[in-house]
C-alpha cells in the first residue's frame, strides 16, 4: 500500500508513573515534552471525553517516541491497566500514513477486525499554553496483530506537536529507525503483518524478517535472535514488542551522554549499536545507531 505513505510514526512505552518515567528518560538523554492529557470517545460515535491517561513524547525530525501513564485514577484509564498487566514496556507500534479514512476503508474491504475511523484529541502544549492535537486512527482487532498495539495513524496538525525547539537532545537521536519485535514464530507474524501493509518483507543475514517503510523498519525476530544481539536480556512476555531503535547523529556522543549521566550501555555487534536494558528503560530496549 505504498500509496498511503506508511512510515513508522512512533512507538510508545506504557508506565505505571509518568512523573517516574519522565527522570529515566531525561537520564537517558531526551528532551521530552511537558505532559498532556488525552482527550477521545469511550465508545465509536460517543462523545469526546477527558480520559485518565497522559504522555510526554520525544519528539525527532523522523517520529516521536511517547511515554504514556494514568494522570487521573478517576478517569477512563483501563487501556493502560490492561496493558501493565500484560508487561511494563513497549506496547504501542503507530503506523503513520496520509489518508486514515481511505486506509482504513481499504483494510476493512479485505480484512476483519478493522475499526471504523476514530478521532483522538489531546491537548498539545505549545509555549505557556496549550492548542489542540488532532489524531485520525485506525484501530485493529487483537487477533490481526497480537504481537503490539498496532494502529495506522494521520497527523491533522503535525505543526502543533512538531515544534522545532522540541527536537535536539542531548544524546543526538534524530529519529526513529526501528520497532522490534520478538514473536514465537516470525514467519506466521510477518505473513499477518503483511496483509496490513501490502509489502513483502526482507531477511537480514541474521535471520531477522524486516519491513522497510518509507521511514523506518519494523523488524521480527525469535528469542533465540533478541538474545544474540542483546545477551542478557530474557523477553519478558511472549510476544513481546522489545526494542526500539533510534538514529543519532554521532555515536560517540550518545556514549557520552549516557556516561556523564551514569547509565551503563553495551556495545552492539561490530560496535555499529550501542544499547540500553529494559531495567534502565521502563521495560525497553533502547538502541542507538548512526
Amino acid at each position: 500500500m505504498t500509496d498511503f505513505g506508511l512510515h513508522l510514526d512512533h512507538v510508545g512505552v506504557v508506565v505505571a508513573d509518568l512523573d517516574a518515567a519522565r527522570g529515566v528518560y531525561d537520564r537517558l538523554g531526551f528532551q521530552l515534552t511537558q505532559q498532556s492529557s488525552h482527550k477521545a470517545a469511550i465508545e465509536p460515535g460517543g462523545p469526546v471525553v477527558a480520559w485518565g491517561s497522559g504522555n510526554r513524547c520525544a519528539m525527532f525530525d523522523q517520529g516521536y517516541f511517547e511515554i504514556i501513564g494514568i494522570t487521573d485514577p478517576a478517569l477512563h484509564h483501563v487501556h493502560i491497566d490492561e496493558r501493565l498487566a500484560r508487561y511494563h514496556g513497549l506496547h504501542l507500534l503507530a503506523i503513520g500514513n496520509d489518508d486514515s479514512a481511505r486506509l482504513g476503508a481499504t483494510l476493512s474491504s479485505r480484512l476483519d477486525g478493522v475499526q471504523p475511523m476514530m478521532e483522538l484529541h489531546r491537548e498539545v502544549p505549545v509555549g505557556d499554553g496549550t492548542e489542540p492535537g488532532l489524531f485520525r486512527i485506525v484501530y485493529l482487532a487483537d487477533e490481526l496483530f497480537p504481537e503490539a498495539e498496532m494502529f495506522f495513524i494521520e497527523h491533522a496538525t503535525r505543526e502543533v506537536l512538531w515544534q522545532p525547539d522540541l527536537l535536539e537532545h542531548p544524546n543526538g537521536v534524530t529519529g526513529l529507525a526501528a520497532a522490534i519485535v520478538c514473536t514465537p514464530q516470525p514467519e506466521q507474524t510477518a505473513a499477518r503483518f503483511a496483509k496490513l501493509i501490502g509489502s513483502a518483507p526482507t531477511t537480514g543475514d541474521d535471520g531477522g524478517i524486516s519491513f522497510p517503510l518509507k521511514v523506518g523498519t519494523v523488524e521480527l525476530v525469535d528469542a533465540a535472535l533478541l538474545g544474540a544481539r542483546f545477551p542478557g536480556v530474557a523477553p519478558a512476555a511472549s510476544p513481546w514488542f522489545a526494542a526500539v531503535r533510534f538514529q543519532v547523529s554521532d555515536l560517540q556522543t550518545t556514549r557520552n551522554c549516557l556516561a556523564e549521566s551514569g547509565v551503563p550501555c553495551h556495545e552492539g555487534a561490530g560496535g555499529k549499536t550501542i544499547w540500553v536494558t529494559p531495567d534502565q528503560a521502563e521495560g525497553a530496549i533502547i538502541e542507538f545507531i548512526a
